[in-house]
């Protein structure tokens, strides 16, 4: 009887090694690409938000016939919905309406269209909105909002189509 001699069907030390080191440097070479597209998602995840929140109140101010306002305290980064109730505007006890903060470290920013700096949108219950540009940025980027006219909406711009 003639034995056959036994190969293993594993893999050595070296070879192991040698794959772990291939892919910690695949890694770490991929580390700062993938922690850069996260914060570009936070970016644009706020945008829609804002977004969100503005088509919000629109709809809300067309629904219950009262003027309805999107105010936008700079300096915290944040924002949040009140309605007309005789002079005064009042916040509302609900979700959308409630204050909503900008992620760390992203700005927003608000202008009319004449780039002059303002704190809020009057959406009435005719549907006309108060035109404004609203950005959002970060130290990788800029998301723009956009409401041209009194009779749109707003609206999220696309990279191609960003304005100065």
């Amino acid at each position: 009887m003639k034995l056959r001699p036994i190969h293993p069907r594993a893999f050595t030390l070296i070879e192991l090694l040698l794959v772990l080191v291939v892919l910690s440097a695949a890694l770490g070479i991929a580390a700062p690409a993938i922690s850069g597209w996260g914060r570009g998602a936070r970016l644009r995840d706020a945008g829609d938000d804002f977004l969100a929140t503005a088509n919000w109140a629109r709809a809300q101010a067309i629904a219950t016939s009262r003027v309805h306002r999107l105010n936008l305290d700079t300096q915290a980064g944040r924002y949040w919905v009140t309605a007309q109730q005789g002079l005064e505007f009042v916040p509302l006890d609900v979700d959308f309406a409630r204050e909503s903060l900008a992620p760390m470290n992203v700005t927003i920013t608000m202008t009319d269209l004449q780039s002059r700096s303002v704190e809020t949108i009057s959406f009435d219950p005719t549907g006309r909105t108060s035109p404004r540009i609203v950005r959002l940025a970060d130290d990788r980027g800029q998301v723009t909002i956009i409401c041209q006219t009194p009779a749109e909406g707003f609206r999220l711009l696309k990279p191609s189509e960003v304005i100065q």
